[in-house]
């Protein structure tokens, strides 16, 4: 449909890339070690896509660290959108403990592009450098973004961290 082409950039040539939106669902790790020893652990994780060009400015994500409870088995139950995202690029999960002067990183995941693109993905993923330790995420793919910093979906039901939308 060469209708549709309105504007292609001299330097996008045929492959116009196109920015997308992400649902990063940040819900819990397991198997988390205790790194310190006098001030107790306060973990958190940050997803950061690992932009292709790398002169892209930093797209990421943070939970807020979790400091009472099961500091080994966290639950925040966060979900943040994250933009931009472009097609192949992986996103990458880190997972840190908050100390009193600096964050220590506990281990990280790296999730490719092809597991969680076009059709989105949910479970536990290995973290490395940590062994037995689990991350549960889930990521959704909510489309391209237009001119106005919204995705092309209906974009009132990403505003609602909680809605349920029922999937025919």
């Amino acid at each position: 449909y060469p209708e549709l082409a309105t504007y292609v950039s001299p330097e996008a040539g045929a492959n116009v890339v196109v920015p997308h939106r992400l649902a990063i669902s940040l819900l819990q790790a397991h198997g988390l070690k205790n790194m310190n020893n006098f001030t107790g652990d306060s973990p958190y994780v940050t997803c950061e896509v690992k932009h292709h060009d790398p002169a892209a400015e930093s797209t990421r994500v943070e939970t807020n660290a979790v400091a009472e409870g099961d500091t080994l088995n966290p639950f925040w139950g966060e979900t943040h959108n994250l933009e931009p995202w472009f097609e192949g690029e992986s996103l990458e999960f880190t997972i840190y403990d908050k100390g009193l002067v600096a964050s220590k990183t506990e281990g990280k995941v790296v999730l490719p592009c092809d597991i969680f693109s076009p059709q989105g993905f949910s479970g536990m993923v290995a973290i490395s450098g940590l062994p037995h330790a689990l991350l549960h995420v889930i990521v959704r793919p909510l489309g391209p973004l237009v001119s106005s910093g919204e995705t092309a979906e209906d974009s009132a039901s990403s505003k609602k961290k909680k809605k349920k939308v029922k999937v025919s």
